[in-house]
């Protein structure tokens, strides 16, 4: 379940670099919640296509993620936030600054 959110927090930021045909099976497998079946009938694929298509997907995201590490990030900046919710933007900026070090 929480690689599932993992997965897509990755593809809401990278998404749009697979390509069309990826981010249509991509979509209907984890935001749509259709099964390899119903996406391989839909797309009139296989099957197995279909599952390749997701793990490279998938795969990629990842790769994009450690070069990138822009959802590492995200993840500092929305924890420097919730240490600081109740403090003033000084207090944030200085929370911040020592996460991102």
């Amino acid at each position: 379940m929480e690689e599932n959110i993992e997965i897509t927090l990755l593809y809401d930021i990278y998404g749009k670099l697979l390509t069309a045909k990826q981010q249509e099976i991509f979509e209907s497998y984890y935001l749509y919640n259709l099964s390899l079946r119903e996406i391989a009938e839909n797309k009139n694929i296989s099957y197995q296509a279909v599952r390749d298509s997701i793990k490279s997907s998938e795969n990629m995201l990842k790769n994009f993620e450690l070069k990138v590490g822009m959802l590492k990030l995200v993840k500092k900046v929305k924890k420097a936030y919730s240490i600081c919710q109740n403090e003033n933007i000084n207090e944030y900026k200085k929370q911040l600054l020592k996460l991102l070090k």
